[in-house]
């Protein structure tokens, strides 16, 4: 197994605060509402025609938990670095029509053209090179195919936003270990992704309801700004979008 330096200083950093990464695992298995815009985006899919998935960084697997009610007779693929996270997707999502890879984001085990969707959710800002993942992602779908990619993104100005976040509240921080939190630009995907896909998109999540939380380390809260909602975690303003990438 591959790993950068800071992709292994961030599974050190979910390793050391298991019981906040285990919880999070847990409460993913209520579907989110970044989740509930991904299935109005998939609506369109023709079902019949999907039959293999790639759940990348699949963390406790609840992703594929929710996309299996939906695609019932496809095969899935789970893969994350972490094997704490593989053995939590298994106990979720069981052996019927699944596999698992413990395994690197960046070197992943699977054949070209391979799968007929690829998802990789709420994970790109954390990488520290995050265009050779995003190259992979690409790498294993099939032509044709879709590629669905949560992250921070900032489509009001041509600037990414590269953070290093030190969350005292946790015991990874107080040893030393920091979380990235990039939000990254249209100006630079389309840099990434130009000549390598036929198209892409990103659609922004903007959140229907408000989201709490009293804590002083990191955890989403919204605040009101006129209409819309904004979320904010230990004061970072997230923007929240889905890239859809056809290869």
């Amino acid at each position: 197994m591959v790993c950068d330096v800071t992709m292994d200083n961030y599974l050190k950093a979910l390793q050391k605060d298991k019981e906040i990464t285990l919880g999070y695992y847990k409460k993913s298995l209520i579907k989110t509402e970044q989740h509930k815009l991904l299935e109005k985006l998939l609506k369109a899919e023709n079902t019949e025609e999907i039959h293999t998935i790639a759940d990348i960084a699949c963390g406790g697997g609840t992703l594929s938990y929710h996309l299996r009610k939906v695609y019932r007779n496809t095969q899935f693929s789970l893969l994350d670095n972490l094997p704490e996270a593989i053995e939590t997707a298994k106990s979720v999502n069981g052996e019927k029509n699944c596999s698992y890879f413990v395994d690197d984001i960046y070197n992943m085990p699977f054949e070209d053209n391979y799968f007929d969707l690829v998802f990789c959710w709420q994970t790109l800002s954390w990488l520290d090179n995050p265009q050779k993942a995003l190259c992979e992602l690409t790498r294993i779908c099939k032509p044709k195919g879709k590629i669905y990619v949560s992250s921070l993104f900032n489509l009001d100005f041509d600037v990414d936003i590269y953070a290093r976040v030190f969350d005292y509240t946790r015991v990874s921080a107080l040893e030393g270990q920091s979380l990235n939190y990039n939000t990254y630009s249209k100006h630079t995907v389309r840099k990434w992704l130009t000549n390598k896909v036929t198209a892409f998109d990103i659609i922004i999540f903007k959140p229907e309801v408000d989201f709490y939380y009293e804590g002083r380390g990191l955890g989403t809260f919204t605040k009101k700004c006129g209409d819309e909602r904004l979320q904010i975690s230990g004061g970072m303003l997230m923007n929240w979008g889905i890239l859809i990438i056809t290869k």
